[in-house]
């Protein structure tokens, strides 16, 4: 295993260790469990050749450059906190593509023993599939992708290429310190009333999410999840709009006044609402889709992987999920006030204000409640490189990166997640349902149900 040192530009790691939990780091850590761990697969599709030696050399880098992604927890104090990790490298699997990816510990992740990064990487004649595991306790899944970037510059730099040619962008491990901050460095101190009204924002947002439980996504009569063969960890399903009907989709929701994620949450509403009816005895009632926030400022670019998300909640009741239009309409006004009123920062101030209450986060992810029926997360556009292709892909010498994938994690109750992605003019979808419910074939019927309906807004213009 390739090992290094850093470069002068990252000041080591070190300087930061012991770092404490911020509170959605403890409200990860707290809601992961062998049965439903709380990480997420990151996937990189390749044709040509991935040289080993250069691949090492850039994983063990880029992990060095980034060092919650090589700690691990010490959670013996009230507070748990992150410390440096001893070990010979990061975890990494180089196999043939018929050898199938696999852990002994499953999927799960022992963050107190191990860090929050695996890495298998399978071969064939004509390419390469890498499949990053990360822990969404330590990383988001924009830090995944920005860390996948930070990846394919270092690989471009072990094979002889400039750093600034490959893209690869200085970092200030120190920011880390501030990765739990709330308020901006330059935002003034709060007045009373500005502090009583984010209380009582705070305060909606959450008897919203603890008082209005929405519907379970129904599993099939016969569902065979649990009944055949193990399939590898961490598998999902995708499915691709080319250029031309991602471009379609963008003008559709600009005539509408809307955004292309506005018209995909309506979509998968219906489709979720589809679904239900026809698995389910029941009549639908609510549904509830959790919408990550992207919570990162502007002086945050130069920071290190980590954990910047908060949770923003669209809601359907069963009188909005039989007219589309209507139900467009309250998509849109959900998203705006989540946009407007900046409440992924609230849900966040929430989790702050339950962590000061001891026991009380784990008392409110052990009463087996569902706080959203789906999670669907827009990453938008994948952009490695500047210096990309002519089709939009990354390429270094005969190795070009076809395709970027990868799925938010699935908890108990929350039984599917979708993610959304533009990469070399195309958008991918990824869908991902609770393996102890659904098979490979179940999955697959709901993304194509959510793919058919997407095409059919294509096809309407509404």
């Amino acid at each position: 295993m390739h090992q290094n040192k850093g470069s002068d530009a990252d000041p080591p790691a070190a300087t930061v260790f012991p770092l404490l939990f911020t509170p959605f780091e403890y409200y990860y850590y707290t809601d992961d469990s062998p049965e439903y761990p709380m990480v997420f697969p990151g996937e990189l599709r390749f044709s040509g050749t991935l040289v080993r030696d250069h691949f090492f050399r850039a994983l063990a880098e880029t992990v060095e450059r980034h060092p919650m992604l090589r700690a691990v927890v010490d959670d013996s104090r009230r507070r748990p906190q992150w410390i440096a990790e001893r070990c010979s490298g990061p975890h990494a699997d180089w196999a043939d593509e018929s050898v199938p990816i696999t852990h002994p510990a499953g999927e799960y992740i022992d963050l107190r023993s191990s860090p929050g990064l695996r890495t298998w990487v399978r071969t064939s004649p004509g390419g390469a599939r890498v499949l990053f595991q990360f822990h969404h306790a330590c990383c988001d899944g924009l830090a995944g992708m920005q860390f996948a970037a930070d990846f394919l510059a270092s690989y471009k730099i072990a094979t002889g290429e400039d750093c600034r040619r490959a893209g690869r962008r200085e970092l200030d491990v120190e920011r880390l310190l501030r990765r739990g901050e709330l308020a901006g460095e330059q935002d003034p101190k709060p007045s009373l009333g500005i502090a009583l009204r984010d209380a009582y924002v705070t305060a909606s947002v959450w008897s919203r999410i603890l008082l209005r439980t929405p519907d379970v996504l129904a599993v099939p009569v016969g569902a065979s999840a649990g009944k055949a063969s193990p399939r590898e960890i961490l598998a999902f399903e995708t499915e691709t709009l080319n250029g031309e009907e991602s471009a379609a989709l963008r003008a559709i929701a600009a005539s509408l006044d809307a955004t292309p994620n506005d018209l995909l949450l309506r979509d998968f509403l219906l489709v979720l609402r589809d679904w239900n009816r026809r698995h389910a005895s029941d009549s639908p009632g609510r549904l509830r889709i959790n919408v990550p926030v992207n919570v990162r400022r502007r002086e945050e670019i130069r920071m290190p992987v980590a954990n910047r998300l908060g949770f923003g909640f669209v809601t359907a009741e069963p009188a909005d999920a039989d007219d589309p239009r209507k139900l467009l309409d309250v998509v849109r006004r959900e998203t705006l006030r989540i946009k407007q009123r900046k409440l992924g920062l609230y849900f966040l101030g929430g989790l702050l204000f339950a962590c000061r209450v001891p026991g009380m986060v784990p008392w409110s992810l052990r009463r087996n409640r569902s706080f959203a029926t789906a999670v669907l997360s827009n990453v938008g556009r994948f952009v490695p490189d500047r210096a990309l292709r002519r089709d939009g892909r990354w390429s270094c010498g005969d190795l070009v990166l076809d395709r970027v994938a990868g799925v938010p994690p699935i908890r108990k109750l929350t039984r599917v997640a979708v993610i959304v992605g533009e990469y070399g003019g195309e958008t991918t979808f990824c869908l991902r349902c609770d393996p102890h419910f659904f098979d490979a074939r179940e999955t697959r019927a709901l993304l194509s149900a959510f793919m058919e309906r997407v095409r059919e807004t294509l096809r309407r213009g509404n």
